[in-house]
């Protein structure tokens, strides 16, 4: 069981054991699986990120995953896009919904026929409430009319919080490209030159040594610095002395990265050295503090700890153009995400041993931000630092 449309090795019948293990505990007979991240999961085919923002038969049709161990997945999928997955999965039953009698069947006819031959059509269906749009909830109801329905995204954000060795490695490759990348942008950023021109040269970079997309690419100059999730534009040029920003991640064999960094091209102010010193105190501490057993919460509570302690505020509503800026540490999880991975947002996880992570430290105020963000892996003893190539320093 390891074929993979990038010839990964992965355990996906550890996967789909750890899947059926969770879907037992929460009695769920079948999942049906629409995200495009948990299909390449469990699956090893990856597509692009159609649905749920193109919800059509060539996109909508899921990855059906049944709890029953003697029951194998079946793939729904479409004529147009059947060659390719056969080439890059190992599940066997692959059904092609358009095929003769060609437009007699929706897709949800033919899932509800394949629960119907397992005999799960009248039980418990997990759903991917985050993932799965209304027209589609309403055809899988319409064909199910005596199922019952349950929320299944905490399955996969369970079973894909723990990093296989093989994961671990590409997610590390994915991070040497991601600083690449970073680095290019940073010679790009000089005097008079485009945000936009900055951001291309570290996505072509990224593209140049493997990435098969880049994620979150956005690189901001000056007060765009504030601005949250901005991408490059193209008509804000970088000014002698101002702050540049550039966020960025690079998908390889489908798995991402995170990395932030802000410096000046110039002449760095005393209130920017000040932050940024303060910044990567605070960042040391929370390496040398985070190890398994400790939750999300309590790291970054540590964090904020020491952002108030130097002086700004964790008040998220609070940002002045003056004065105190507005501290923050945040954690997410990296790897298929496409942007967080699990665990993200959740304060009670627990760190373990094997959790590959983004750890952020920032102060925002209203006509400037700085901020750094690493990756790190989980080990037994603590974290391990995985991104080693580019300083923080302005």
């Amino acid at each position: 069981m390891n074929q993979n449309m990038f010839g990964s090795s992965f355990d996906y019948e550890g996967r789909l054991n750890k899947l059926r293990k969770l879907m037992d505990e929460r009695d769920i007979d079948v999942t049906l699986v629409h995200s495009w991240t948990n299909q390449y999961y469990v699956s090893g085919m990856f597509q692009y990120p159609w649905y749920p923002m193109e919800a059509d038969v060539n996109s909508e049709a899921p990855v059906i995953i049944f709890r029953d161990k003697g029951s194998e997945p079946v793939f729904l999928i479409t004529w147009i896009t059947s060659n390719g997955v056969k080439e890059a999965t190992w599940i066997k039953d692959v059904r092609v919904v358009n095929k003769e009698p060609y437009g007699k069947l929706g897709w949800w006819e033919y899932m509800a026929e394949a629960l119907r031959e397992k005999g799960v059509d009248k039980g418990t269906i997990g759903i991917e409430e985050d993932a799965c749009v209304v027209s589609t909830f309403t055809r899988i109801q319409s064909a199910l009319p005596k199922a019952q329905f349950k929320r299944a995204d905490e399955l996969f954000r369970k079973a894909r919080m723990i990093k296989e060795p093989e994961e671990i490695e590409i997610i590390k490759e994915s991070v040497l490209i991601g600083e690449a990348g970073m680095k290019a942008g940073m010679e790009a950023a000089k005097v008079g030159v485009l945000e936009d021109e900055i951001q291309r040269a570290a996505e072509m970079e990224m593209k140049r040594r493997g990435a098969i997309r880049e994620v979150e690419s956005m690189c901001q100059a000056g007060i765009r610095t504030a601005n949250h999730r901005a991408l490059g534009t193209n008509w804000k040029r970088v000014e002698e002395n101002e702050l540049v920003a550039i966020d960025l991640g690079a998908v390889y064999k489908g798995y991402g990265c995170d990395i932030c960094r802000t410096w000046v091209v110039g002449k760095p102010t005393e209130t920017y050295n000040k932050i940024a010193t303060d910044i990567a105190k605070i960042h040391e501490k929370i390496l040398d503090f985070m190890k398994p057993g400790l939750t999300i919460g309590e790291i970054i509570e540590f964090g904020a700890n020491d952002m108030r302690k130097a002086g700004y505020s964790t008040d998220r509503l609070f940002m002045p153009t003056t004065g105190t800026g507005e501290g923050a540490v945040k954690i997410h999880g990296i790897g298929l995400g496409p942007m967080h991975d699990p665990p993200d947002g959740d304060r009670e996880v627990k760190l373990e041993s094997g959790m590959t992570l983004a750890i952020s430290g920032v102060v925002r105020y209203a006509n400037f931000t700085i901020r750094y963000e690493d990756d790190v892996l989980v080990v037994p003893t603590g974290v391990e630092l995985i991104n080693k190539q580019i300083p923080w320093k302005l």
